[in-house]
């Protein structure tokens, strides 16, 4: 199997990704815009294109490297809820991963995989099931849910297999989030800090298990929308005292003036054990640990 990974050269993610897939012998070609920014040197599994997503560039590096599977992790992060912000990042996702679709629709790629989030639910009480109505409170979810509807779109009108991965809030990478700017507080001597009442509650899932998610469905989940998510949720608060515990006893405090505003809904994962044979697997107190030891020595290198 040859695998392409868009945006492997600069997203934290993709780049566990791929690591994991070099692992088990499996190709992978490289389309990103951007320089490759990780400390680890290339493998003579990966070939990489410096190139602009665009159709008309994709599609012939398609054909030539005979990809099976595209994995589409490029993506511009939301990080704002005002639109001011971030309506040029979601137009360019959306406009990235059309191009994306296309080139893969005309050199015959069989499978799309993209990473969404669970987001795209907004705030709902109830268990949400992967046909529960989508209502995002955030444009990162708003974002996502467009373009989810594109990549169903072109496997009606072009056969185009997919799995839509809704993940929960990943940790464990260099991806801003929450955990891990607590994490970097923590070991340059700051507490971790709470915005808000703290009680807000979060699914956070650390990288192995969301890795482990993705390459299951390389193989199965075919045309599923599928949540990825850890079993329980975690207050804010829990989170900012797991931090403090991991690192060395820090007492969080408080920003109670800069509330954050977040997405928070519970999943159901059933169909996850069902399809993919998959389940979070790490706790979160493991997973700081393990975020911990990589920060750490990615500080030092």
């Amino acid at each position: 199997m040859k695998v392409l990974v868009t945006g492997g050269a600069s997203n934290s993610m993709a780049f566990e990704v791929i690591m994991k897939l070099i692992k088990k012998g499996i190709d992978v070609v490289i389309a990103d815009n951007c320089e490759w920014k990780f400390t680890s040197p290339f493998h003579s599994n990966i070939t990489y294109y410096h190139t602009a997503l665009d159709k008309e560039l994709l599609t012939p590096i398609l054909q030539k490297e005979k990809v099976e599977v595209a994995l589409h992790f490029k993506s511009e992060p939301i990080t704002s809820n005002k639109i001011k912000d971030s309506f040029d990042q979601s137009e360019e996702n959306i406009h990235t991963t059309m191009h994306v679709l296309e080139a893969c629709a005309e050199a015959k790629v069989k499978k799309v995989i993209f990473p969404s989030t669970i987001s795209v639910y907004g705030n709902q009480s109830d268990v949400a099931v992967e046909d529960s109505f989508l209502d995002p409170i955030l444009f990162e979810g708003l974002s996502k849910k467009v373009e989810e509807k594109y990549v169903m779109h072109y496997h009606k009108l072009y056969g185009l297999d997919f799995s839509i991965l809704r993940f929960a809030d990943i940790y464990g990478i260099d991806n801003g989030g929450y955990i891990a700017e607590n994490i970097e507080r923590a070991i340059d001597g700051h507490a971790p800090l709470i915005n808000g009442t703290g009680q807000e509650l979060r699914n956070f899932l650390y990288i192995d298990d969301a890795v482990d998610a993705i390459l299951a469905a390389l193989t199965s989940g075919d045309n599923q929308v599928i949540n990825i998510a850890a079993d329980s949720m975690h207050s804010l608060e829990e989170a900012a005292v797991c931090v403090s515990e991991t690192v060395g006893k820090l007492e969080p405090v408080y920003d109670r003036e800069e509330e954050t505003l977040v997405s928070t809904c519970p999943v159901s994962t059933h169909k996850a054990k069902e399809l993919l044979g998959w389940e979070a697997k790490i706790p979160l107190w493991e997973g700081l640990q393990k975020t911990l030891e990589k920060t750490e020595a990615r500080k030092h290198f």
